[in-house]
């Protein structure tokens, strides 16, 4: 059943606060939000920001991952847990922009397999998944390389010219360890939801 505006816009408004909370909850207790393996800690809150995006819609997906960006840098500044929080999750290109991706790459590639598969929209909703983590993991990578490439390197004791294949291990490694969490806990989570809230997708 798809809410009219009057309806729908207290159940917008609600859910983002829900998830925010969720957001925040995840941020600031650490085994909630992350698994600790340096350099790199595996995230698992990029899953509250697909699921943000896949219940309601691609911009309040961003918004979501906005706000998770917004809460690292935060997170970063006044709780580094190690140097390289401070040299890298202080950069909003770094700790902000690849979360807001998140919920535009889920969003579009949710419309596209919506179309490929028009009547397995579980089959949809976890091939967005999967998108969606892979799009946080390689624009942060990405961005350390561009960014941060030699100090980071120098971090993890790895040389400049093996920092490319470093990374490429991590998105083999944890990237696909994301990736795979969100394909199954994601519908597990949206599917139920979308119910609960009588909400259509309105990416």
């Amino acid at each position: 059943m798809k809410l009219d505006q009057k309806q729908s816009d207290p159940h917008r408004i609600a859910l983002l606060g829900i998830l925010t909370a969720i957001i925040l909850i995840q941020n600031f207790v650490p085994f909630l939000g992350n698994i600790p393996i340096p350099p790199l800690n595996p995230t698992i809150i990029h899953i509250t920001v697909i699921v943000a995006t896949l219940t309601m819609s691609t911009k309040d997906g961003m918004i979501i991952g906005g706000i998770w960006g917004i809460t690292r840098m935060v997170r970063a500044y006044t709780m580094p847990a190690t140097p390289l929080d401070l040299m890298l999750w202080t950069n909003p290109m770094i700790a902000l922009v690849p979360r807001i991706l998140i919920g535009l790459f889920t969003g579009w590639s949710y419309a596209l397999f919506k179309r490929l598969f028009p009547k397995r929209d579980k089959l949809a909703i976890a091939s967005a998944s999967v998108v969606g983590s892979f799009t946080n993991t390689i624009f942060v990578l990405l961005f350390i390389y561009l960014f941060f490439g030699e100090p980071y390197a120098q971090a993890i004791d790895v040389d400049i010219s093996n920092l490319a294949g470093a990374l490429g291990v991590i998105v083999g490694t944890n990237g696909v360890a994301e990736a795979i969490a969100a394909a199954i806990i994601v519908p597990l989570i949206t599917v139920p939801l979308r119910k609960i809230t009588h909400q259509n997708n309105r990416l």
